[in-house]
C-alpha cells in the first residue's frame, strides 16, 4: 500500500489561505487622513464623566469617524471598514446630539440661575434635579410692590410654598415687627411646615414688602405630587425648610443676650423678649453672594464644507490600482477580528449616557475593541500604525477604566456608624469615602452610663465638641425642668454649635443628661470646623443637618405629652399633635410678658397641637386628599384627627 501524497491534497482551510497569518510589516505608513483620525480619537478617549466631559469625549470621537470614514473611502478601499466607520460616525454623532439638548434643557433665566447656585448646587442637587424643581413653579416669577401685602394676618390662606428672589419683606404680628426676610429664603417655611397635606390654614404674621420684591412660589398640592416622584427632591426641601425656620428664629435671637453677653439658648423662653423697635433697628442684613456662573455654553461641533483630496503614502498590496480620490476595485471583507473590534465599540458609543454604569461599560467595551483591534492589526494587517495607535487607545481606556473602578470600590464603614450614615448622610449623597473621612481622624466614639451628665448649664464649655447620638436616650432640662428627650441619629448640641462661638469661654445653657447607657459620634469641634472649611459641600451639608435638628428639637420642645416612640419617629411622621407651630412660636419672639411665665406655659403642657386644634386658622380640608406614600418622608404621612384628640395636658410635677 503506497503512502497517501500529503502535497497533492489540499488540506489547507479556505479561511486561513484567505487571511494568511503576517510574515513581516508592510512597508510605508498610512495617509495623513488616517493619522488625524486617530488624533481626533485620541483626544475623545481622554474625556472624562459628566455631562460635558461626554458632551467633549463624543465630539470628538464624531470628528475622528468622520475622518476614518473618509480614509476608508479614499485609501483603505474595503467596503466592510468604510460601512464600520460610517455607522460609528452616526452613531457618535447621535450621542452629541442628545448631550446638546440635555445641556439646552437644564440652562435656566438669570433668577433661577442664581436661586441654583446659592441654595441648590451647595448641597449637591444636579441641574437636571433642579430643572424638575423649576417645572413645577412653572418658571414663573411673581412681583410684590412697595408696601403691598404677600400675605395678611388671620386673612390669607395657606395654599402654596414661596422664596424671596429679590428685595426684603417685613414680617409682622398685630403691628409689631418681628424680623425682615431677605433674598433666597423662604417667605412661609413656618406655615408650610406647621401643616399636612390634607389640612388648610391661615397665615397667622403679615408680610409686607418694603422695596419691590420677586419671588417663586410653589402650588401645595403639585409640589407634593413633586415629592411623591422624586424621593431626594423631598428630602431637599425637607433639610432647606426646616433649616430656613431655624435661621428665622435665630434671627430673633441675634439680639437677645443674657447678662454674661452671651446669646441665650434658643430653647428657652428667656430671649423671646425685647421690644420689637429695638430689635428692628439692630437687625442687620445678611450679605448673600450670588456666583453667577461664567462657564461657556459648549460650541457646537465643527462643520466640514469641503476636504482637499488626501494622495495615499501606502504602497498597494494587492491587484487593486492606487487611487486618487476614489477607489475603483473594493478589497475584500476584513478578518472576523476586525468586525468583533468595530461591534464592541459600537456597543459601547450605543449605551445610554443616562446610565449609571454607563462610562465604566463603556471604557470596557473600548478596551475590548482596542484589543481585537491590536490582534487584527498584528496578525493579519501587518499595519504597524494601526497596532501602534490601538495600544495607545488600550492604554489611555484601561487608565480611566482603573479610575472608575478605584472610585466606585465598596468603602467599608463601622458597623456603629452606618446608621447615621444610611439616615442622615447618604440621602444628601455624601459618598461613603468622604463620610469615612469625615469620622476617621478627628472623630471618636465615647460611651456615657446611665445618670453621668453629658453637660451642666453654667458649667461645661461649648468649645470642646460636636456630638451625635449613635445608641440610648438623653433627657435636656433646663434650671431642674425637663425640656425634650434626645434620641439616636440626633446630635446632642446643635442648638450649642450653631448659636455660640469658639474661645470665648461660652457655657451650656442646659443640662444634658443620660437616661440610658449610651453611645455617642464626638468631633472636636475646633478640628471639625477647619476641616468643614476645606469642604464647601460637605460644610453646606452640615449646616443644613444642624439646623433640621434644631428645628424637629423646637417640635419636640412645644409638646412634652408625646411619648418616647412617637418622638423617635418624629422626624419621618410627624402628625398634627406632634407638630410645633412654628407660626405661634416665631409670634410669641414679640411677646412682653415675663420669661418665667412663658417657661411655666411651656412647663404646662400648653402644646402646639393643642392649640392648633382651638384654632380656627387650622382646619382639615375637604377637597385636598391627603397624598399616601410607603415612603421614608415625612411629607407622605397622613395624620390621624383620632390621635390628635387624645392630647392631655401635662402639669410640672408629672413632667
Amino acid at each position: 500500500m503506497e503512502p497517501p501524497d500529503f502535497e497533492a491534497m489540499n488540506l489547507t482551510d479556505p479561511a486561513e489561505s484567505a487571511y494568511p497569518i503576517c510574515d513581516k510589516w508592510r512597508e510605508g505608513t498610512e495617509s495623513s487622513v488616517f493619522h488625524l483620525a486617530n488624533i481626533f480619537l485620541f483626544l475623545g478617549f481622554m474625556g472624562g464623566s459628566g455631562i460635558y466631559g461626554l458632551f467633549y469625549l463624543f465630539t470628538f470621537l464624531t470628528l475622528g469617524f468622520f475622518c476614518a470614514t473618509l480614509w476608508a473611502w479614499t485609501d483603505s478601499c474595503t467596503t466592510d471598514a468604510f460601512l464600520w466607520c460610517l455607522a460609528l460616525f452616526a452613531v457618535c454623532l447621535g450621542q452629541v446630539l442628545h448631550l446638546a439638548y440635555r445641556i439646552r434643557s437644564v440652562s435656566f433665566e438669570r433668577d433661577f440661575q442664581d436661586l441654583y447656585n446659592c441654595v441648590f448646587k451647595k448641597i449637591g442637587v444636579s441641574l437636571s434635579q433642579f430643572g424638575k424643581i423649576v417645572n413645577c413653579c412653572d418658571g414663573d416669577i411673581h412681583t410684590v410692590e412697595k408696601d403691598h401685602f404677600f400675605a395678611i394676618e388671620g386673612k390669607t390662606s395657606i395654599d402654596k410654598l414661596s422664596l424671596l428672589m429679590s428685595g426684603r419683606i417685613r414680617v409682622t404680628v398685630n403691628g409689631e415687627f418681628l424680623h425682615y426676610i431677605y433674598p433666597f429664603q423662604f417667605l412661609d417655611s413656618p406655615e408650610w411646615d406647621s401643616l399636612r397635606p390634607s389640612e388648610e390654614g391661615v397665615f397667622q404674621v403679615s408680610l409686607s414688602a418694603d422695596n419691590p420684591c420677586t419671588y417663586v412660589a410653589w402650588r401645595r398640592k403639585k409640589l407634593y405630587l413633586l415629592f411623591a416622584k422624586h424621593r431626594y427632591i423631598a428630602r431637599i426641601f425637607a433639610l432647606v425648610v426646616r433649616n430656613d425656620i431655624a435661621e428665622k428664629l435665630y434671627s430673633l435671637n441675634d439680639s437677645a443676650f443674657n447678662c454674661s453677653g452671651y446669646r441665650y439658648d434658643l430653647r428657652l423662653p428667656s430671649y423671646c423678649h425685647m421690644p420689637g423697635t429695638e430689635l428692628e433697628k439692630t437687625d442687620v442684613p445678611v450679605p448673600v453672594e450670588v456666583r453667577m456662573s461664567s462657564t461657556p455654553g459648549p460650541s457646537s461641533p465643527l462643520l466640514f464644507t469641503s476636504l482637499p483630496p488626501f494622495h495615499s503614502a501606502t504602497p498597494v498590496f494587492s491587484s487593486v490600482e492606487p487611487n486618487a480620490t476614489t477607489c475603483q476595485e473594493w478589497e475584500n471583507a476584513h478578518h472576523l477580528l476586525f468586525h468583533l473590534g468595530n461591534m464592541s465599540l459600537l456597543l459601547g458609543l450605543l449605551i445610554p449616557t443616562t446610565l449609571d454604569l454607563h462610562m465604566i461599560l463603556l471604557r470596557l467595551l473600548l478596551v475590548t475593541g482596542c484589543g481585537f483591534f491590536i490582534a487584527w492589526a498584528t496578525l493579519y494587517r501587518c499595519n504597524m500604525d494601526v497596532m501602534v495607535w490601538n495600544v495607545v487607545f488600550l492604554v489611555v481606556n484601561i487608565l480611566h477604566l482603573l479610575f472608575l473602578l478605584y472610585k466606585r470600590r465598596p468603602i467599608k464603614i463601622d458597623r456603629e456608624l452606618r446608621s447615621v450614615y444610611k439616615r442622615m448622610f447618604e440621602p444628601l449623597h455624601v459618598r461613603e469615602a468622604l463620610f469615612r473621612r469625615l469620622t476617621g481622624q478627628f472623630c471618636t466614639i465615647e460611651v456615657i452610663n446611665k445618670g453621668e451628665a453629658y453637660a451642666a448649664e453654667d458649667k461645661t464649655s461649648v468649645d470642646e465638641r460636636l456630638s451625635i447620638l449613635l445608641k440610648g436616650k438623653m433627657k435636656v432640662s433646663y434650671r431642674g425642668h425637663f425640656l425634650h428627650n434626645i434620641y439616636y441619629n440626633a446630635f446632642i448640641d446643635s442648638p450649642e454649635f450653631r448659636s455660640t462661638l469658639m474661645h470665648r469661654g461660652e457655657k451650656f445653657q442646659v443640662t444634658i443628661v443620660a437616661e440610658e447607657d449610651c453611645k455617642y459620634l464626638c468631633w472636636s469641634r475646633e478640628r471639625l470646623t477647619y476641616f468643614l472649611e476645606a469642604d464647601s459641600f460637605l460644610n453646606e451639608v452640615f449646616r443644613y443637618l444642624i439646623g433640621k435638628d434644631i428645628t424637629n428639637k423646637l417640635y419636640s420642645l412645644n409638646d412634652p405629652t408625646l411619648s418616647d416612640k412617637a418622638v423617635k419617629k418624629m422626624d419621618r411622621q410627624p402628625s398634627l399633635c406632634s407638630q410645633l407651630s412654628m407660626m405661634q412660636m416665631r409670634n410669641s419672639m414679640a411677646s412682653t410678658s415675663d420669661s418665667d411665665d412663658v417657661l411655666n406655659q411651656i412647663l404646662r403642657g400648653g402644646s402646639a397641637g393643642s392649640s392648633l386644634q382651638k384654632s380656627p386658622g387650622a382646619k382639615v380640608s375637604s377637597k385636598m386628599k391627603p397624598i399616601e406614600e410607603g415612603m421614608e418622608d415625612d411629607v407622605f404621612v397622613e395624620s390621624h384627627p383620632s390621635k390628635s384628640c387624645r392630647l392631655s395636658s401635662t402639669s410640672t410635677e408629672e413632667v
